[in-house]
């Protein structure tokens, strides 16, 4: 008998599809001149995170001109989002040389910026919050000397709260998990500034966490797998529950895998300078979306959402081309084989830059 819970889903998704469709006498979709329009209203009434979600949005359904993408950076700037305004501000750079939009984004990139909340770039999809952002740079990524090899890149941080220390089963398989990436992914990860962090929680290099609730995914950081923030990874060995401090046991071999694939894959976005924000990125998988079967659709939708989707599938795709065998990047795998293609080829073409 079907669960409550896949009732509602199946629901959920009648209903979107209704509401995608149409029905008689519906209004027309809102465009991308709409969603701009009204990036541009929220952002004269200092609404600025709204206003960045409706760029994205109207970036998503078809706009690529450089005033929208530098209205989205602007917005980021106004939200301290400082890590994803750089990005954005670098795309332009690459995408659209020699406008007015690109001199002032090589204006910005070079005006010295004061230290501000990291960017998260995590799946699922994390934001950080300002309590843990406050937590000191230099204190969350310890500087690692420039000459050390990707695999020497790997930190254990020490446990606190009498938890035990992280296990030399778990430094193994990590090491090993490494080691097997394709290399050509490991060789951008090697050349990039990507940092390996092994925590026993999250809670334990950032203690402040300790009750704090993650409001975009509605749990206790403490219950988290992992996350990444500009170029260094932290992944967790064991979770715990709500607002202690106890943990459980350790993860089994393969959560760990799946979680260091796809953190590692978000990481790779940024060594790839942003692809899951390239034009033609996004141009196939719109074409792949066109083509999903509706089978799978219930399946996917959460890598169909709009904006998110696209980097959720990102690190998906990415994470099957490590070498992940979970569902989500097989069935991501299968639904997007055009962006996949893309991934593998972009990685081939910035691997063999000296």
């Amino acid at each position: 008998m079907p669960s409550q819970v896949g009732l509602f889903a199946k629901f959920a998704l009648s209903f979107a599809l209704i509401c995608c469709l149409g029905a008689p006498g519906a209004k027309a979709q809102s465009t991308t001149v709409d969603y701009e329009k009204l990036g541009r209203k929220q952002y004269s009434q200092a609404k600025y995170k709204e206003a960045a979600a409706s760029f994205r949005t109207a970036i998503f359904k078809g706009a690529n001109s450089a005033a929208i993408w530098l209205s989205l950076a602007e917005s980021y700037e106004r939200t301290n989002e400082k890590s994803a305004a750089t990005l954005t501000y670098q795309a332009i750079l690459k995408n659209f040389p020699g406008t007015p939009e690109s001199a002032k984004a090589t204006e910005r990139i070079a005006k010295p910026k004061p230290s501000a909340p990291a960017k998260v770039a995590l799946s699922p999809k994390l934001e950080a919050t300002p309590k843990l952002a406050t937590a000191p740079k230099v204190a969350a990524s310890p500087a690692a000397p420039p000459r050390k090899s990707l695999m020497e890149r790997i930190y254990i941080i020490p446990p606190r709260f009498g938890h035990e220390p992280v296990s030399p089963a778990t430094i193994r398989l990590v090491r090993s998990l490494l080691a097997g990436l394709p290399k050509t992914m490991y060789k951008i990860l090697d050349r990039g500034k990507v940092n390996i962090y092994l925590t026993p929680n999250l809670i334990d290099k950032f203690p402040e966490t300790v009750g704090v609730k993650n409001d975009h995914l509605g749990i206790y950081f403490i219950q988290e797998h992992g996350r990444t923030y500009d170029y260094d990874m932290y992944l967790c060995e064991r979770t715990g529950y709500g607002k202690g401090t106890d943990l459980g046991p350790i993860s089994s071999d393969e959560t760990i895998k799946e979680f260091f694939y796809t953190l590692l894959s978000h990481l790779l976005n940024g060594c790839l300078e942003m692809p899951s924000k390239d034009p033609q990125f996004l141009a196939l998988y719109k074409l792949d979306y066109a083509n999903l079967n509706p089978l799978d659709f219930m399946s996917i939708h959460a890598y169909v959402a709009p904006v998110e989707g696209v980097n959720d599938t990102f690190a998906a795709l990415g994470a099957n081309i490590m070498g992940s065998n979970g569902e989500p990047s097989e069935l991501c795998s299968r639904c997007f084989p055009r962006c996949r293609a893309w991934i593998v080829n972009r990685i081939k073409v910035l691997s063999e830059r000296k």
